[in-house]
């Protein structure tokens, strides 16, 4: 590694920092729709779009997630596709980029909220319903939340349905038995009750709110119709035109990063994209439920580390040799989609377990490199409003508790921006 780049990895830049920013500030618009763990703050995306694109240009974000990329692009002036394998997530992203106009939301809020002071428990869903769920809900409260949700699938109009939907799905967490001050899943079974209904009533104003003012900035600062498309599909294998991006920005999921079909599992089995989390879990990148191990990543920093791991834990030595082999294959699907002199920047930060650095980053830009890839910078940012749990007990499990036995995370993630 040349003394330039130690230089720009080992010093942090403030310019990138946004530590200032109030969650508020960083909910703005239709960021504040629904939670969504380790989402990366728009205001960093807004910057990368601005520095490293042109009005009408491509922008591309192979691990969509929440949608950042594609409302920040849309606010921009640009053309976006996001791409997730999460259905949750697509769901999520697809009703933050969709503007409703306002007087038409108001209509249906109006028709769909006195329908809800009306509505009656007709029947117990409970006896019948997935085992998973029973694990998370309470008969009562499942049974009220059903009653609401098969209200919400009758709307007619598919893209005001989508916004229920995902209004709904962000309540579930509130209205199950999950503790309310963890990410992970942790059941709590003293949780206090809240009323479904007059929570979806609460936060669906909320939205109603937030897509008015989305939907002004948009009309008020349109020079033309940007495309914006949110699908499902798999980074590694991208069903996108080559050499048709302008620009990517991602964030690919870390080496023991959490597994996010897990933190989704309340709206997965809710919604009927899985009757059994098992399902679907394989099909993440980064996930260590897969059963196969792929070797196909030729970098020696990922040898190292997981020569190292191996030492510790065998089947943590066979996680990351798929992750790494996986991580490959999406950089090589987003070279291949790239314009030439097209930019990536990839938002990713390093970790420990058990005593072993897992270093993502460094990783990262050895693929990036064998792969064709051309070095610009690395931005070195402090996190502060992403949400995230900092810490690891001695067994390398995620904690909110910091003592002299935890270990601190995720302090900093690096911006890696790399051309073709």
């Amino acid at each position: 590694m040349d003394l330039q780049l130690q230089k720009q990895i080992g010093k942090e830049d403030k310019n990138w920092s946004f530590s200032n920013l109030s969650r508020r500030e960083t909910n703005y618009l239709t960021h504040g729709y629904h939670k969504y763990p380790a989402k990366f703050i728009p205001q960093v995306v807004s910057k990368i779009i601005e520095k490293y694109s042109s009005e009408g240009d491509w922008i591309l974000d192979p691990f969509g997630g929440c949608g950042t990329t594609l409302v920040e692009s849309k606010l921009n002036g640009r053309n976006s596709i996001g791409i997730d394998i999460n259905d949750i997530a697509v769901l999520i992203s697809k009703t933050k980029i969709s503007e409703i106009n306002p007087k038409k939301l108001e209509i249906n809020n109006k028709k769909i909220l006195n329908k809800i002071t009306k509505l009656k428990i007709k029947k117990n869903y409970y006896k019948s319903t997935n085992q998973r769920l029973k694990y998370w809900f309470k008969k009562n409260q499942f049974n009220k939340l059903m009653e609401l949700y098969n209200l919400l699938r009758k709307v007619q109009d598919k893209k005001i349905k989508t916004f229920y939907l995902c209004c709904f799905s962000n309540i579930l967490k509130n209205c199950s038995i999950w503790y309310s001050k963890s990410i992970k899943p942790m059941r709590d079974p003293n949780k206090l009750d809240q009323d479904p209904l007059l929570i979806f009533k609460k936060h669906v104003t909320l939205m109603t709110d937030k897509n008015k003012e989305f939907f002004n900035r948009l009309n008020n600062n349109r020079k033309e119709k940007m495309t914006c498309i949110m699908q499902k599909g798999d980074a590694r294998n991208l069903s996108i035109e080559s050499d048709s991006i302008n620009l990517v920005i991602t964030s690919p999921p870390y080496y023991t990063s959490y597994e996010y079909a897990e933190l989704h599992q309340l709206s997965t089995l809710w919604f009927g994209f899985a009757a059994d989390m098992n399902e679907i879990k394989e099909k993440f990148i980064g996930t260590a439920f897969r059963k196969d191990v792929r070797i196909n990543f030729e970098s020696k920093l990922a040898d190292k580390i997981i020569k190292m791991l191996n030492k510790k834990d065998k089947s943590l030595a066979k996680h990351a040799t798929n992750y790494f082999s996986d991580l490959k294959l999406c950089y090589e699907e987003i070279y291949r989609v790239l314009k030439n002199k097209g930019k990536a920047c990839i938002i990713i930060g390093n970790t420990e377990y058990k005593g072993i650095k897992i270093k993502n980053m460094e990783t990262s830009l050895e693929l990036l490199k064998i792969l064709g890839f051309k070095l610009e910078r690395v931005i070195k940012r402090r996190l502060s409003s992403k949400t995230f749990t900092p810490f690891r007990d001695e067994n390398g499990r995620f904690t909110n508790s910091k003592n002299n036995s935890k270990k601190t995370i995720y302090k900093y993630e690096y911006i890696v921006v790399v051309g073709k």
